[in-house]
């Protein structure tokens, strides 16, 4: 079997490359010459026998084998900050970052709240927050750029495991005194008679909405979709129309009383679940195990 050691400056070298899309990007991220950063690709792939790129005009595009090395290289950069925060927890300077991941709505309403309160009582600890689409948290768990991820999911993820998980349910969000809000619940069957302001085709919860409105032959044709949750609130404070998210997500808007809702009575728009993710086996960090047995004791609060 073939045993070799990347070298960590091609590595690092290689990474920028990715996160910026091109070799001058890199470069300048890197203070170094756009030279320079061509060698250590062109050096990985020899060694490698595999393009990392695809060359074009506006960038570079990582390939299969550049994605799979890019996830290498990620694992590698996170066992060793957890590796270096271990021995500083043993010379007395014990300081981590959690890094986590989470989808719009509810991670950027209520993690922030729950990130000072479990700091009371760990002050050493720091947090990162990335706020991304749904459908790209479990990708940097996967990857290591997240230790911890927060989505909504309906289905199993290859790598990932959930560690905590709460009932997604599906509301449709209006402003008060529209004519729906007479209701106490609605079917998918009633929106299609009011404009609506839906997420992109690509997020998980359009894509369950279209299986929905297939088995019961409606169509729904949005006047408003985004990939920002908050886009379509806003959308919907200026208009009659409604939108679908998960309650969780809209529970700012809602709490304020701008915005009310009513939950739709469908099985499989409300089978989903928000979950607190991690990789199934790469090990965590001592801080990240630490929040996540703070979010398990704290979870009625929590939702």
């Amino acid at each position: 079997m073939k045993r070799f050691q990347f070298d960590s400056t091609a590595l690092r070298y290689f990474l920028t490359v990715v996160d910026t899309g091109s070799v001058n990007g890199a470069a300048a991220r890197l203070n170094v010459v756009s030279s320079a950063v061509s060698r250590q690709i062109a050096g990985l792939e020899q060694r490698l026998h595999n393009q990392l790129f695809e060359r074009h005009p506006k960038g570079m595009r990582v390939t299969e084998v550049g994605r799979i090395l890019a996830d290498h290289a990620r694992r590698v950069e996170a066992d060793a900050a957890r590796t270096y925060a271990e021995i500083d927890g043993q010379n007395g300077r014990y300081t981590q970052t959690v890094k986590i991941a989470g989808a719009p709505g509810f991670a950027a309403y209520a993690l922030p709240r729950k990130f000072a309160a479990f700091q009371a009582e760990h002050p050493t600890i720091r947090f990162k927050l990335h706020i991304l689409d749904a459908g790209l948290v479990s990708e940097r768990v996967r990857s290591a750029q997240a230790d911890i991820g927060v989505t909504y999911s309906h289905t199993a993820e290859k790598d990932i495991a959930v560690i905590y998980s709460h009932p997604a349910e599906i509301v449709a969000v209006m402003r008060p005194g529209h004519p729906l809000a007479a209701c106490e619940s609605l079917h998918i069957t009633q929106l299609s008679a009011y404009p609506l302001a839906l997420p992109d085709g690509g997020s998980a919860l359009r894509q369950v909405l279209d299986m929905a409105c297939s088995l019961y032959n409606v169509t729904l044709s949005p006047a408003f979709t985004s990939n920002l949750p908050g886009a379509a609130y806003h959308y919907v404070l200026a208009s009659d129309a409604v939108t679908l998210c998960a309650r969780l997500t809209a529970v700012e808007h809602l709490e304020s009383g701008r915005l009310i809702c009513r939950p739709i009575n469908d099985a499989l728009l409300n089978a989903g679940q928000l979950q607190f993710q991690t990789h199934a086996s790469r090990p965590l960090s001592d801080a990240a195990h630490r929040f996540l047995r703070f979010i398990r004791s704290d979870a009625p609060q929590l939702f």
